[in-house]
């Protein structure tokens, strides 16, 4: 029997087959589609089966190339924890992730703790993408999303990164013009402020814990909640935002609180990654700088 020599051919598979994809591939690995491919090859000339059948989509296991992918996968992942765990941390954290973010959580406080972790970790290659819509990880190729709000059951590894708490917010020229909002079911009465005018309902408590929902009337719809703090200074409506994002504007007074006896439920934010991408350390500890970033 002939000795197996090309594991580093195998560890370039089982990274496309994790990926999906050649592109994908070589976005995680930043190895060249062609160097893929030609390695890919040599490896199926070596074992003398086909392992991958190319589409438009993608790449596509065979019979051979799934059960090479099974029985080889986590034997790799092992040997890489296996290295990393007697390299020095800067050391072990190094390659590339790619990111998808939500666009103002990134601006305000992801993107400058991605910053700092790359100046101390400065093997490590971001490549950082600014979305709303939900990005698929496996299909587009990324290592962890952020999302916000509740999430789907899914296949995939979970931690939330922080719970913020949200006010109810207006101007004090609109709250002025508007004496008849007493109550959240006023709300659906007067201009309100959201990341969308459809499917917008707000969750409010009271002192004793009593919930009501309540579904606004939207006047003004921007997708950055920036966009809608400006919108609140400039009296087009009451707003539901984070606390972080306003303290500036209520402590100035250019914001105040609207029905200060309702809480709207806090926003969850939450990190999102496949559970047997080779990357798990690096994704690890970017989501745990997430973490501190919010303590």
């Amino acid at each position: 029997m002939k000795t197996f020599v090309d594991f580093d051919g195998l560890a370039l598979f089982i990274r496309v087959a994790q990926a999906g994809g050649l592109a994908a591939a070589e976005r995680a690995t930043g190895i060249s589609k062609a160097t893929l491919s030609r390695r890919l090859t040599a490896l199926e000339d070596t074992l003398n089966v086909r392992l991958v059948r190319r589409t438009k989509k993608g790449i596509v296991l065979t019979e051979h190339g799934q059960q090479l992918y099974d029985r080889s996968r986590d034997a790799f992942l092992l040997a890489e924890e296996a290295v990393a765990g007697v390299q020095d941390e800067k050391v072990a954290l190094s390659g590339t992730v790619r990111l998808s973010l939500p666009p103002d959580m990134a601006t305000e406080v992801l993107a400058p703790a991605l910053i700092k972790f790359k100046a101390n970790y400065p093997d490590v290659v971001i490549d950082m993408t600014l979305a709303d819509r939900r990005v698929s990880l496996v299909e587009e190729g990324y290592d962890l999303v952020v999302r916000m709000g509740s999430l789907a059951d899914s296949g995939l590894i979970s931690k939330k990164i922080a719970s913020l708490p949200r006010t109810l917010v207006a101007s004090p020229t609109f709250l002025e013009a508007h004496p008849e909002i007493k109550g959240p079911q006023d709300l659906r009465n007067v201009p309100a402020l959201a990341i969308r005018r459809d499917l917008v309902e707000w969750d409010l408590r009271d002192r004793d814990g009593v919930v009501t929902n309540v579904t606004p009337k939207i006047g003004f719809a921007a997708n950055r909640q920036t966009i809608l703090i400006d919108a609140a200074v400039a009296g087009l409506g009451i707003a539901n935002l984070p606390n972080f994002m306003i303290e500036q504007h209520l402590a100035s007074g250019k914001l105040v609180q609207a029905l200060p006896e309702w809480v709207p439920s806090p926003v969850e934010m939450t990190a999102l990654w496949q559970k047997d991408r080779i990357t798990a350390r690096l994704v690890k500890a970017i989501v745990a700088t997430f973490v501190e970033a919010f303590e």
